[in-house]
C-alpha cells in the first residue's frame, strides 16, 4: 500500500524551528540543509512502510493519537499515525523530550 503524507501545523513548526536553530544559532546552513533533506527522506519512506512500526505504548506519544507510532531520525522522533491510506505527521521532537 502506498500512503500519502499529511503534516499537522505543529509538525511543520517543529521542522522550521529545528532548521532555523541549526542554521542561525549554530551558524551551520549546510548542516541545516542536510538535516532537512534527511528528515524529509525519512518521512517520505513512510509512504511505503508506515505500518511496519508498532503503535507506541508511551503516553508522551499517545497523547497525539491513540494509534500513534514513532520513527527516529538522528536524535529526533517523528510522531505519526496511520489512517486508511494517509500518514499524518503530528510532531518532530527531540528524543530526550519523550519520557520512556
Amino acid at each position: 500500500m502506498t500512503y500519502t503524507i499529511q503534516y499537522k501545523p505543529q509538525a511543520l513548526n517543529d521542522i522550521e524551528g529545528v532548521i532555523d536553530y541549526i542554521e542561525k544559532e549554530l551558524f551551520a546552513p549546510l548542516a541545516a540543509e542536510r538535516f532537512a533533506k534527511g528528515l524529509f527522506a525519512t518521512i517520505d519512506k513512510l509512504r511505503m512502510n508506515a505500518g511496519i512500526f508498532a503503535i507506541s505504548t508511551l503516553q508522551d506519544v499517545l497523547c497525539y493519537e491513540s494509534n500513534a507510532r514513532t520513527v527516529g531520525y538522528k536524535k529526533f522522533t517523528i510522531i505519526y499515525s496511520v489512517h486508511g491510506n494517509k500518514v499524518i505527521v503530528h510532531r518532530i521532537i527531540h528524543g530526550s523530550l519523550i519520557i520512556k
